[in-house]
């Protein structure tokens, strides 16, 4: 049976369906046949008769479409605003030094709550795929030297598990077998979430993948096969985008490395695979890393490959890529 590709692009930013029509046709004449939109707190709260018209319009022009909690919580990944924790503080991740981060706790009985009527206006659409985009704690680049999350529910939840007080101490001032407690509870607090996440997406009739960050973030997501043996995800995938004046050298072993430690993975517990290919921030020249990406991601089998995001990111001034056609271009010929 021959395998399909799917060749997509996320898609964000526009709110009115005659304009996102039109862009959706032009990515299908591009090749494309899938698309991702995004559903943030804003378009939970105040576009949802919007957001249900142009996500099944898309699906109606035969695109495959994902749909992902852009920024939601900021437990997701995104550059959409959060006000949930501001509009109730005990959801809040409190971070090493004891002050309350901006990002939801995953723990917290009321962002899940939350998170389970985001399912439900969600899948009232026409969506195929829910697309779980970097689930994490919170962290600062730097590393876990002020890591969370050290709420009220997630300290009592430690306690509970390993009989004793969540240690509030840098991992290297902890005893190994603490810091080994805590990262594990991180893990499978975040498994524990996306289980239940999952679950309900499938009774929903939805599948669902998963995007986890790149191994060399801290984002408590270290072990993907915990992910994969879940019933409920159908789909892993990373995005290991590239920093400004990375090499071709870096792009190609990051992408290779990544590509492999999914493939191995989903294979291992019959899963699908996806990657998804930088299109944002893209310096000018530098086009032909969009084509290393994709060539070490289908080197490794992987025929589902999206680009974040749509025409080199042009609508986000702080994402913009130097020459948004141009790397809108590399895409489309590197996935010819």
């Amino acid at each position: 049976m021959e395998v399909v590709k799917i060749k997509g692009v996320s898609y964000f930013g526009v709110r009115s369906p005659k304009h996102v029509l039109a862009d959706m046709k032009d990515i299908k004449a591009a090749g494309f046949n899938a698309v991702l939109h995004t559903w943030s707190e804003e378009d939970q709260q105040y576009y949802f008769g919007t957001m249900k018209e142009i996500v099944d319009a898309s699906a109606d022009l035969g695109l495959n479409v994902y749909v992902n909690p852009w920024g939601v919580g900021r437990v997701f990944g995104g550059e959409a605003y959060s006000e949930l924790t501001a509009r109730d503080h005990d959801m809040c991740q409190v971070a090493l030094d004891g002050k309350p981060k901006v990002a939801a706790c995953p723990n917290h009985p009321k962002f899940r709550e939350y998170m389970h009527k985001w399912i439900e206006s969600v899948c009232n659409t026409k969506v195929n795929t829910i697309f779980w985009d970097e689930p994490h704690f919170y962290f600062e680049k730097g590393g876990l030297s002020n890591w969370s999350c050290l709420c009220p529910v997630c300290c009592d939840k430690f306690k509970d598990r390993f009989g004793y007080d969540m240690p509030a101490a840098t991992f290297d001032q902890m005893q190994p077998e603490q810091a080994r407690d805590v990262l594990r509870f991180r893990e499978d607090s975040l498994i524990d979430f996306l289980k239940e996440m999952t679950e309900d997406v499938h009774a929903h009739g939805k599948r669902n993948c998963v995007c986890m960050l790149p191994p060399w973030f801290p984002a408590g997501l270290d072990d993907w096969s915990k992910v994969a043996r879940l019933e409920s995800v159908d789909e892993v995938a990373s995005d290991p985008y590239w920093e400004k004046g990375a090499t071709e050298e870096w792009v190609r072993e990051k992408y290779a490395e990544t590509a492999k430690k999914l493939t191995d993975v989903a294979k291992q517990y019959g899963k699908a695979v996806q990657m998804w290919i930088k299109a944002y921030q893209i310096e000018g020249g530098r086009e032909k890393d969009l084509a290393i990406a994709v060539e070490e991601s289908r080197a490794a089998g992987i025929d589902n490959i999206f680009a974040w995001s749509y025409r080199g990111t042009e609508t986000l001034s702080w994402l913009k890529s130097d020459d948004p056609d141009a790397v809108a271009k590399a895409f489309r010929d590197a996935l010819k």
